[in-house]
């Protein structure tokens, strides 16, 4: 069976809280959930990462293929209790 991968063309504009993103970073890549949109920053966070992006930053992680929109029905939180701020290893203010 082939997997085909789609290629559409989106933005920043496509995230609003409760869409799932695929996120690569630089050691892996990691399911999270958006939990802001504001009108300047997107949050995102998951269990093995987080990110804090402008609406530029997000357009351009999109376009280099490092930050995908996943068609998913499934928060990826942290455990209750963890938030952004208090996972220690994870940096609050990635760029990109």
């Amino acid at each position: 069976m082939v997997l085909h991968r789609w290629a559409y063309r989106t933005s920043a504009d496509a995230l609003h809280p409760g869409t799932t993103v695929r996120y690569y970073y630089r050691t892996g890549d990691s399911l999270a959930t958006v939990t802001e949109r504001t009108e300047r920053y997107v949050t995102f966070i998951g269990e093995e990462c987080n990110g804090r992006f402008t609406h530029d930053q997000i357009d351009r992680l999109i376009r280099d293929g490092r930050l995908e929109v996943v068609l998913d029905d499934t928060d990826h939180l942290p455990p209750a209790g963890e938030g952004m701020f208090d996972l220690a290893s994870k940096s609050t203010q990635d760029t990109a």
